[in-house]
């Protein structure tokens, strides 16, 4: 896809940051090849303007389009400090997007998350949806869900609690319902 089709890919796209390069068909899937718009650095060390050093590929999965997984080639920038003694020498770019130490960006993991977690949705089927392995979904739903379930907040105050009956009478043996009729509490023999 050349020309104006980039455009319409970038916005299809929707990564604030990064502008497409091309769209090909794999087996099965998207290839989208991306890269920053950056076109200047500071180097981290001293804070002189960097210079693009070299390049290198690196693949992410990204959110299905059109029902297909898509790989999201990353063609990231190595740069360089310019100052021969500073420490920094050099360093690859990096993005609120995309996380480093996964193989999907964030919104791919959030929304994988999502549909295990409030969707109920299978982690095998999400994989196959993703072009990913099985275990590749369930550490974005560790990643993401532990936060939100050990979050005490997320419940909210209790306002009624119930009992499961049948455990308590397996767990006590001495706790039986009312028989007096219309009556819906349970007494206990001590």
């Amino acid at each position: 896809m050349t020309g104006h089709g980039i455009g319409m890919a970038e916005t299809l796209l929707g990564l604030d940051g990064f502008r497409v390069l091309e769209v090909t068909e794999g087996e099965g899937e998207l290839i989208v090849r991306v890269e920053t718009v950056a076109e200047a650095a500071a180097c981290d060390g001293c804070g002189r303007r960097a210079e693009s050093h070299d390049r290198v590929d690196r693949v992410f999965r990204d959110l299905p389009c059109f029902g297909r997984p898509v790989r999201l080639v990353w063609w990231k920038r190595r740069w360089r400090c310019r100052r021969s003694q500073c420490p920094s020498r050099t360093w690859t770019e990096t993005s609120e997007e995309i996380s480093t130490r996964t193989v999907f960006t964030r919104r791919a993991g959030s929304e994988m998350c999502r549909q295990v977690g409030t969707n109920a949705r299978p982690v095998a089927q999400l994989a196959r949806e993703f072009g990913v392995e099985w275990w590749t979904v369930m550490n974005a739903v560790i990643e993401r869900g532990t936060p939100l379930v050990d979050n005490p907040d997320r419940v909210g105050s209790v306002a009624t609690l119930g009992l499961d009956e049948t455990r308590f009478s397996e767990q006590t043996g001495t706790s039986q319902p009312s028989t007096s009729p219309g009556s819906s509490t349970w007494t206990t023999n001590a």
